[in-house]
């Protein structure tokens, strides 16, 4: 049997939620939530960001003997106006949710050391994001799978912020994708 491998979005209060085939809400709150509560405001000087979303693979069950090359990608193309983007970075350990300091464009992490966000619209299949650099795991930067002891977090966190800028259209924005894959023995 195939590995079960499950994304989920982290939050300070330790809670770890399924988001595989699900949405992600961007917004002024550290949680899970799928709702209309604490959204985004246009600003009217320098930018607003979301709290931080803090993604990772887990892998939940199955009979796999190794996975690897993981990667993250968009489809390249926002269907957002300009006014409204997101940006990413990666990390080897989990850190607090946060909001960016709203004076630096691109938004840059909290953490030690401080990451500068990337465009991750600029990430496609054929340039993706590498979710195995900073945690790559046993073996050649593969995962050691089997039952049991095969379960559990994998790769490096993928951290995400929406950034509306003063002129966006308030509302909401039509959902975006976020592919995970990776190759499994």
């Amino acid at each position: 049997m195939p590995a079960t491998v499950i994304i989920n979005e982290w939050n300070t209060t330790g809670v770890k939620t399924d988001k595989t085939s699900g949405t992600v809400r961007f917004k002024n709150a550290d949680n899970a939530t799928v709702d209309l509560v604490d959204p985004l405001v246009v600003p009217t000087a320098n930018r607003e960001y979301s709290f931080e979303k803090w993604l990772r693979a887990e892998v939940t069950g199955g009979t796999y003997t190794r996975i690897s090359t993981l990667r993250a990608y968009s489809d390249g193309s926002s269907g957002w106006q300009a006014t409204v983007k997101m940006w990413y970075w990666t990390s080897s350990e989990f850190s607090n949710p946060s909001i960016p300091v709203e004076t630096n464009d691109p938004p840059i992490s909290a953490g030690s050391p401080a990451e500068t966000g990337v465009n991750f619209f600029l990430r496609t299949s054929g340039d993706p994001i590498i979710l195995d650099a900073l945690n790559p795991g046993p073996a050649s930067g593969g995962w050691e799978g089997g039952s049991p002891g095969g379960e559990g977090d994998i790769g490096d966190f993928l951290v995400m912020v929406l950034e509306c800028e003063i002129g966006a259209t308030q509302g909401l924005q039509s959902a975006e994708v976020l592919t995970v894959s990776w190759s499994e023995i």
